[in-house]
Order: C-alpha cells, then structure tokens, then sequence
C-alpha cells in the first residue's frame, strides 16, 4: 500500500541529502573566504546541534511518529484520498498550516521557546542555521503531521512532503547577500528576505512571519512583515533582563534558555507564578 511512496522518499534522501550538505558547506566557504563570518564556531555549533539532535529523532521520534500517523490513516481517517495532485497540493496547505500553529505555539509558549528558541540563538544567517535545533525538537514539531492522517492524508505522503518542506526552509536561511527582495515571491512564499526577518530581533520584526513555505498565514492572521529600509535586521534572541545565550557553546545554545526558565521559576514563591512562567509568553514577569 505504501510501496510507492517509500520509493518516493528513498529516492529524494539518496539525491538531497548529500546535495543538501554540499549546498551548505559551499555556502560556508564562500562566506568565510569573502570575510563574511565572524563567528567562526557558530557555524560548527549549528552541526553539532543536527548531530545531538538526529540521536533522539532516530531511536524515538521517526518510529513512533510514523506509526501514530499510520494508525490514524487506519483507524480514524474520516475520509479516502486519492493521490491526485490536488490532494498533494491540499497536503502542503494542511501541512503549512500546522506549521504555522506550531511555530507560533513555539514563540508564545515559554517551555516551548526554550526549546525552539535554539534556533533562534545565532548571531549570523546562513543556511547552516537551518539545521541548528534543539534536541527536543520533537515534542514540538510532534504535531506538525501527527494529525492530518484523521482527514485521510496518507501518512507516507505527508513524510514527503515535509522533507520537500524542510528542505525549503533550508534555503530560506541563506545569507543576506542573496535574495535581499524578491516582490513577486515576498507575495506568495515565505522566501529568504522574509525569514530573515523572523529571526531579527528588533522590536517591529520580533514574532513575524511564522510559515514556512506560504506566506498566506501570516497575512491572514497579521504576523507578516517585510524587512524595511530603515530597519537593518539584528540576529539573535532577546532575554527581558539582558541574559545571553552563547552561540559559539554547544551547551549554552542547548540548555541556556531553559536554564533561564529554571531560574525565573525558582525566583517567585507562588506556585502559580511558577506555573504561568513555564506556559506563559517568553518576556512574561510575575505583577
């Protein structure tokens, strides 16, 4: 029954995986030859990150991921459909979709920033900042696909699609030396100009254009923005009391944030302060 689509994903990984890679080093070497990088270790941190993060994703997250998927297809889908293209393109809406609620969840809740805010924490943009996450991706980006099985989207279609997604998402962090503004794109996609905007710190970008391919979200629910003229993108995150993260240090980068969120927690008596500082926004402080 998945036959076809297995073949579908062997046949992507033994192109784009090495493809992927070579894309990025290439990348790295230009930069760093044209002067462009100035921390040297971040770049090395960010494979350092996809290596201590493959370990969980490999012996729990696929496995367990792929037979929850499949016993939604088989046991709960509401309805049968086909493998038409439409469909396909009805699977990156969906898909985009929960991609977006995901993201934002991520940027809202603080236990949930703690974790995706790794990815946020370097200082350069590059297309190595793509694979820099933390190693507990997976109880986030758990939901991206986990449910879309019950409305009859075959499970093996939508592991295809978010590798095509993710693989996207990897050329939306190039340098900023490419892709500044692409109009026509900005209008459709989340393109490279408009995800470097998400990872800005500065006050008017922080919590914007949270999509990964469409940009349709984030216009229907008003976190787009582009990048203006005036307003030069600051990499990075932001901590209410001016705490850091060291990008350059697999540690920092890793547990930094939630070493912060322990501390706030053991800063207030109330337990339901300490509560609200786990669930609440990141830049939430007690009244």
């Amino acid at each position: 029954m998945y036959s076809h689509f297995i073949s579908i994903l062997e046949k992507i990984s033994s192109i784009t995986t090495p493809l992927l890679f070579s894309v990025i080093i290439i990348e790295l070497i230009i930069l760093y030859f044209g002067k462009k990088i100035k921390l040297k270790k971040e770049s090395l941190i960010n494979f350092l990150c996809l290596g201590f993060g493959s370990i969980p994703y490999v012996l729990f997250y696929a496995s367990l991921e792929l037979n929850i998927m499949i016993w939604f297809y088989e046991n709960t889908r509401l309805w049968t459909l086909s493998n038409e293209w439409y469909v396909w393109l009805l699977g990156f809406i969906c898909y985009d979709f929960m991609w977006w609620v995901v993201h934002y969840a991520g940027h809202k809740i603080r236990i949930l920033w703690c974790i995706h805010g790794v990815h946020h924490t370097p200082k350069e943009m590059n297309m190595s900042v793509a694979i820099r996450g933390s190693i507990f991706d997976f109880f986030q980006y758990f939901h991206l696909m986990v449910w879309l099985p019950i409305i009859g989207l075959n499970p093996y279609m939508l592991i295809t699609i978010d590798v095509i997604s993710r693989l996207y998402g990897v050329f939306t962090h190039v340098n900023e030396q490419r892709f500044k503004k692409t109009p026509f794109f900005d209008k459709i996609l989340i393109t490279p100009m408009l995800h470097r905007v998400h990872h800005s710190s500065n006050n008017i970008y922080i919590d914007t254009n949270f999509s990964n391919l469409f940009c349709i979200w984030d216009r229907l629910f008003g976190t787009y923005q582009q990048e203006l003229d005036s307003e030069k993108p600051i990499y990075g995150i932001t901590d209410s009391e001016g705490k850091e993260v060291n990008t350059e240090n697999i540690i920092s980068s890793q547990f930094g944030l939630l070493k912060h969120l322990f501390n706030d927690i053991k800063s207030t008596p109330k337990w339901s302060n300490k509560i609200k500082y786990i669930f609440m926004p990141p830049d939430w402080k007690p009244l």
